[in-house]
């Protein structure tokens, strides 16, 4: 890996956003504004390239050639430092948005990651594209609690049980999804057989 050292930037991030104190107020203040800008979307959007970077290291196994047995190990590079749960997550919003629903990156880029990645399994339900990208902007409208209510009840993408005391029944009921849930039977429970032990 000591190879890879001659490739690292040794340049400032100051260097592509400064702006010039010299200049006069109002042209300072216009450019200060402009490099602000550009600074907040290149912000926003840094995850899709990300994304799209990672998805192009794993798919071509590009990591083999910087000397790494595996996607994960490339990932766990102290330099780079990805978590292997925001690595997929950058890379799952590029190929759903970018990729699959070919929406603009600038459009997308200034949009949560969180928000968008929340989404993908709510949406891949919908067949129609535009469809899936008219829910994207009304999800997008929606206030944080708000939003996360009506991710889960339309993809329960959490997959967890729902276990409630059913007094009709007297006993235990338990919803759940066959397809993220795998439940074990512990056979009956009767509470007086509990109680003599």
């Amino acid at each position: 890996m000591k190879s890879l050292s001659k490739y690292n930037p040794s340049t400032s991030i100051f260097t592509h956003f400064r702006v010039d104190n010299e200049l006069p107020v109002a042209e300072r203040a216009f450019a200060t504004w402009k490099t602000l800008l550009l600074a907040k979307r290149s912000h926003d959007g840094l995850f899709l390239v990300i994304g799209s970077l990672l998805k192009d290291v794993r798919d071509e196994k590009l990591y083999e050639t910087l000397d790494y047995d595996n996607f994960s190990q490339f990932l766990a590079d102290p330099q780079l430092g990805f978590s292997r749960e925001k690595a997929y997550m950058c890379i799952k919003t590029y190929e759903y948005y970018i990729e699959f629903l070919e929406m603009d990156p600038e459009h997308i880029g200034g949009m949560n990651i969180s928000r968008l990645s929340m989404m993908v399994p709510m949406l891949k339900q919908i067949k129609d594209k535009t469809e899936a990208v008219k829910q994207i902007e009304e999800m997008n409208l929606l206030r944080h609690g708000d939003f996360v209510r009506e991710v889960k009840s339309r993809s329960n993408r959490d997959g967890k049980p729902v276990v409630y005391w059913s007094e009709e029944l007297e006993k235990w009921y338990i919803g759940y999804y066959p397809n993220t849930c795998h439940l074990h039977g512990l056979g009956d429970f009767n509470e007086k057989e509990t109680n003599s032990n």
